[in-house]
């Protein structure tokens, strides 16, 4: 539950420029169980720069009222103790009853239809969440006891859910049309498997909320997968290969590339790192161009990841690490990350992984 909000917090971190002038948003709690050394309450809004505070009030026998310009473009924290609640200060009174010893769960925020809807949200999470986790645990379980048949179970039921889930992202999102909580429920999709949805979605966003601060938000949100959408041109760029000498993604074009970001240090690039080996050894005589750029700021880890790997391809890295100038050129904010680019110099796909980048690169190189 802590991990769902913080990602709501982080995700609605710059909502909104506007604000509903010349209204107030009041609020009359009642909070039970609260510890008696706490005397205060903060209502701090959720920036850029993290959250400031708006307003603090004092708290009596689990007692207090506020009363802050209404504004239902930017998401607030009701801090008591060191609990908080995610709130929209919506124009009239809000009435919050809770339990302090289990706020965000107990809580009853009347009078704010956009903090209901962030709950409906948050409860659509929670279920795939749940869902997912024992299905993990199933999965773990059949490897560790070499149940191979049961794994596979265990994989087709998550991929089952998984669409169920973002099926039902969709609908919600549609059905409230554009405002904060959907842009909010965004975080739920993928901007590579979901992009023409999302496209689409920014596209209404545009055009039925004009110039709203999550408006704004959305179509920033779209830039980096319109850029590095499937038939868009693959950006260059150039960096120091092992050796030092300046090597650039241009240089193999009229091949296929499969452009592979990754760093020695991480477990998740190294466990893929065999299957790109494999790739290497199957296609490379075919036309198939490996390139290689490293997350990593140490030259000698890189080297050894390199060799221990039998990485036999091309590599680069300016070694500064998430901070590597073809890393963010291309909106890397995970790795392993992967492009797949034609000849032409196009992106195919991205992300391939497993037997699905051997599926892909089979038909590409029958």
């Amino acid at each position: 539950m802590k991990n769902g909000l913080i990602l709501i917090l982080l995700f609605l971190a710059s909502c909104s420029q506007q604000s509903e002038k010349q209204s107030v948003a009041r609020i009359e709690a009642q909070i039970e169980n609260v510890p008696s050394n706490i005397k205060e309450v903060r209502l701090r809004r959720v920036g850029p720069k993290g959250p400031e505070t708006v307003d603090s009030v004092s708290i009596s026998a689990g007692a207090f009222s506020m009363e802050v310009p209404a504004d239902s473009e930017r998401l607030y924290r009701l801090e008591i103790g060191d609990q908080f609640l995610p709130v929209f200060m919506e124009s009239g009174t809000h009435v919050l009853k809770a339990d302090f010893s289990r706020l965000y769960q107990s809580s009853q925020f009347s009078g704010s239809p956009l903090t209901d809807l962030m709950h409906r949200t948050e409860g659509l999470r929670i279920g795939f969440e749940d869902q997912a986790k024992q299905l993990q645990a199933s999965y773990e379980n059949a490897m560790y006891t070499g149940v191979a048949s049961r794994a596979d179970s265990a994989l087709r039921a998550f991929e089952s859910l998984q669409k169920n889930y973002k099926l039902k992202v969709k609908f919600f999102i549609d059905s409230i049309g554009p405002n904060p909580v959907s842009y909010l429920a965004t975080s739920m999709l993928s901007p590579e498997e979901d992009f023409p949805y999302l496209d689409s979605l920014a596209l209404r966003f545009e055009k039925e909320k004009p110039g709203r601060a999550y408006t704004l938000k959305m179509s920033s949100f779209m830039e980096a997968p319109r850029r590095f959408a499937i038939g868009k041109p693959a950006p260059d760029f150039e960096l120091p290969d092992p050796s030092g000498k300046a090597v650039s993604l241009s240089r193999f074009k009229g091949k296929w590339v499969l452009l592979d970001f990754w760093a020695s240090w991480c477990k998740p690039c190294r466990a893929e790192n065999p299957v790109l080996a494999e790739a290497n050894r199957r296609f490379k005589d075919k036309g198939l161009v490996i390139f290689s750029v490293s997350l990593d700021e140490e030259r000698e880890l890189w080297m050894k990841a390199v060799v221990s790997d039998g990485m036999n391809w091309a590599h680069a890295s300016d070694l500064n690490g998430w901070k590597n100038s073809a890393a963010r050129l291309y909106d890397v904010n995970s790795i392993p990350c992967s492009f797949l680019i034609d000849p032409q110099g196009r992106i195919a796909a991205k992300n391939l992984r497993g037997q699905v980048l051997a599926e892909k690169l089979m038909a590409i190189f029958p």
